[in-house]
């Protein structure tokens, strides 16, 4: 099953709280995913590209790590 936890993992990655959504845990999913896109227009719309950047990754890393290590129903 680990398999199954990294496919979670990774679309987790590159959609903030896809993976959450994949396990069931449909409001941490909701927080991930309107999170992102809340800091992510917010430091966009400020000009901070470098802390744009920088925020962008660690949130899709957390939320990467949080699919990854979910335990299930």
């Amino acid at each position: 099953m680990d398999s199954d936890r990294l496919v979670k993992a990774v679309c987790s990655f590159f959609v903030p709280g896809l993976g959450q959504f994949m396990n069931g845990y449909i409001e941490r999913g909701l927080i991930f995913l309107i999170g992102f896109i809340i800091l992510w227009f917010a430091l966009l719309f400020l000009g901070i590209a470098l802390l744009h950047t920088i925020v962008g990754i660690i949130v899709r890393l957390f939320a990467a790590y949080d699919a990854y290590t979910y335990d299930g129903f």
